[in-house]
Parts: structure tokens; C-alpha cells; sequence
């Protein structure tokens, strides 16, 4: 069998979960015997493929194209959505940004890049894209052979935001969780963070600074705590296409170390297989992003031995179970209880042990296998 995995042109240069997603994704296929190849491109031949794989509806005008290509050259075709309805996230978002653009220096740097992306067209281009991907992602689900969700959840908000597609035809749909590298993470050391730094059994987030990823309201919940709180990661270095976002994230990333107090430290970027001795250094690892499909940082987390602390928003429940310490994003109070009782529970490997059993790369890999075989044997 030869797939060809498509996704967005800069997946490689502004990296996401969809990038984490669609290598190793790739890279475990291989290990099961298929023959595996990665294309950015919007319009490949694709006359050596079985299978074409399209990643990300977020960005759906690239995957629109590809799609559009796949057909003309009748091959099947699978899509991993990685899809979830971001409008209460836009709402909160823009509420929020007032908070960190108060001065003249903030206006002037935001206004600026606004005037940057009118020149160059990326912001007239991301408001083309805003107003037609709805009709674009119904155009891809309604004519892809197989969709692959990370989760329920995602199908059922993929129902529920598209209810034209699944009504006019059936659409077949296997789940496919995310995954997390057990090579790397399961058998982590403490020992290298803490040389290095000279810290444990701290509260730990990783991620890029973010509204979405909700950092702020961790500081506001954990000051006066009385805990080590260790964040790994910036705010995002600026791409000409998020450049108007990536700006606001990195005004927002100065008001989180505004507002922290010594008791925050603050690590900057650190390579991925770096993270693994921070996630076992560390007692909790905290997620309360206001939503996360399930969130892969904190899946390594629990695979090195951390104590969960994350939002209940999203598809969360159906990775960590009864596994872990849900808050709601929204509020302080609830971010502040739920990482203390967190912190004040026993460790213990249960949660580690459910990971293994289901959310590892191989599960991934294989239950990916399976849907493709499946929509091949339509052809016999």
C-alpha cells in the first residue's frame, strides 16, 4: 500500500499539532509495513499512490485544493479534520485583548503590523478564507471517502456544524485517537531538569503563550500559592500569515510576566526531547487551555509520571478519564482548586498505564491502517 499524507504548505515552518500528528503518524505507518510519503504540495501527482490522507480543515482552503486534485486523479481519499467550533474561543479572544493593549507602545506595534499585512494581502487573504471555509470544509467532508476524528466529541461537532453533509449522504467516520511517543517518554529521568535547574516537584505548563492556551489565568489562579510554577515556551516568533495574531499573542506573552511574581519562572523554548525530564520533574503538569483535542503535551506529561491538571473543555474526558484533575478555564477560582488538589493527591500510575493501553502512536498508527484498508476494499 502507498499513502501520500497532504497538509498545509507551511506545516513545517510554523509547526502545530497537525505537524506532530501527521509525522508520527507517518513514521508508526512505516513501522507497520506501509509505504509512507509526506507532500505539502497543493496539486502532486498522485498516479504511485493507493490513498491520498489530508490533514486540517482549520486551514481549509490549501486542503480544498488538494482535495479537488485527489478527485481529478480518482483516488481515494481520507481526512483527519482536526476540527473543533472556535467560536466561543474568538469571542473570548477578542474580549480579552484589551487587557494587554492599554498603551501607546502596544497600539502602535499592533497597528502597524495591521498596515504590514494590508500591504502584503495576508490579512485580505485570511478574511477570504474566514468567509468562504465554511463552504469549503462542507465541500471536502461531503466528498472525502473516510473521515478520521481524534475523538467522539470532534464527530459529534462535526455533525452539529455541518448537519448537511451527514443528512444528504452517509458519511463514514472511524476514530482516530492522537497519540503520544512512548519510546521517549514512558522511562524519562528527573535527574537532567533538575541538575540544570535546580528545581522539583513544581507545577509545570509547556505550550506557546497564547489566549487559547489561557497562561494568564494560571498566573492570576497560582499567585500567593506558595508554588514553583515553571512555564516552557514564548510567544510565537512572527509568520506574514498570523502576523496580526502572533503579535497580540506576544503582547499577551509580556503580560504574563507582567503580572507574575518570582515565583514563576520562566524557561523560554526547549527542545522536544528535552520536555521529557521537565514532565517527569515536575509533580502537575497544568493545561487549562480553554479548549484542547485532547492536548499532546499533556499526554507526554502523563506518560512521565505527571499529575494531570486540565481544562474540561473539548475532548479532554475521553483521553484522561477519571485520570485526571479537570477545571473550567474560565474561571479562576476553579483553575486554582483543581491544580491544588492535584498537587495534594498522591501520585500514582494509573493514568500512565491508560495511555499505554490506548493513546501510544502504534494505536494511532493502527487504527489509521485499518480505515484505509477499509476504504480500499470498497474497490474489490
Amino acid at each position: 500500500m502507498r499513502v501520500l499524507i497532504q497538509n498545509r504548505p507551511d506545516a513545517f515552518d510554523i509547526s502545530g499539532g497537525d505537524t506532530v500528528q501527521m509525522m508520527k503518524t507517518a513514521q508508526y505507518l512505516k513501522k507497520l509495513g506501509v509505504d509512507v510519503d509526506i507532500s505539502l504540495e497543493p496539486t502532486p501527482d498522485l498516479s504511485n499512490y493507493d490513498i491520498v490522507h489530508l490533514m486540517n480543515i482549520t486551514r481549509v482552503t490549501f486542503t480544498y485544493t488538494q482535495l479537488k486534485n485527489a478527485k481529478k486523479q480518482r483516488k481515494k481519499v481520507v481526512l483527519s479534520p482536526i476540527y473543533w467550533n472556535t467560536r466561543e474561543v474568538v469571542i473570548s479572544y477578542i474580549s480579552q485583548t484589551t487587557s494587554c493593549i492599554k498603551d501607546i507602545y502596544s497600539l502602535k506595534e499592533l497597528g502597524s503590523v495591521c498596515l504590514q499585512s494590508l500591504a502584503n494581502r495576508t490579512f485580505l487573504t485570511q478574511a477570504e478564507e474566514l468567509l468562504f471555509s465554511k463552504k469549503m470544509a462542507l465541500t471536502v467532508l461531503a466528498n472525502v471517502d473516510c473521515i478520521l476524528p481524534n475523538s467522539r466529541a470532534e464527530l459529534e461537532i462535526l455533525k452539529h456544524d455541518f448537519p448537511d453533509v451527514f443528512k444528504k449522504r452517509k458519511v463514514k467516520a472511524n476514530i482516530v485517537p492522537n497519540g503520544v511517543d512512548e519510546e521517549i517518554f514512558s522511562k524519562s529521568s528527573p535527574e537532567p531538569f533538575i541538575r540544570k535547574y535546580g528545581i522539583s516537584d513544581f507545577i509545570l505548563n509547556v505550550g506557546r503563550f497564547s489566549f487559547r492556551k489561557n497562561q494568564l489565568s494560571l498566573i492570576r489562579a497560582l499567585k500567593g500559592a506558595g508554588l514553583t510554577v515553571v512555564f516552557i515556551g514564548e510567544s510565537a516568533k512572527s509568520a506574514d500569515y498570523y502576523a496580526i495574531k502572533d503579535t497580540i499573542d506576544k503582547l499577551y506573552y509580556q503580560q504574563c510576566k507582567k503580572e507574575a511574581d518570582t515565583s514563576f519562572k520562566f524557561l523560554g523554548s526547549m527542545p522536544h526531547d528535552k520536555l521529557a525530564s521537565a514532565y517527569a520533574a515536575c509533580k502537575v503538569f497544568v493545561l487549562p487551555s480553554l479548549y484542547e483535542t485532547p492536548g499532546l503535551s499533556a499526554l507526554e506529561a502523563a506518560l512521565a509520571g505527571a499529575s494531570i491538571c486540565i481544562t474540561a473543555e473539548g475532548a479532554t474526558r475521553e483521553y484522561f478519564s477519571n485520570f485526571a484533575f479537570y477545571c473550567n478555564p474560565h474561571s479562576i477560582s476553579s483553575i486554582r482548586n483543581a491544580v491544588l488538589q492535584a498537587y495534594n493527591a498522591p501520585k500514582n500510575d494509573k493514568l500512565k498505564e491508560h495511555i499505554l493501553k490506548n493513546f501510544t502512536w502504534k494505536h494511532t498508527a493502527e487504527a489509521t491502517l485499518k480505515a484505509y484498508e477499509k476504504v480500499l476494499d470498497e474497490n474489490l
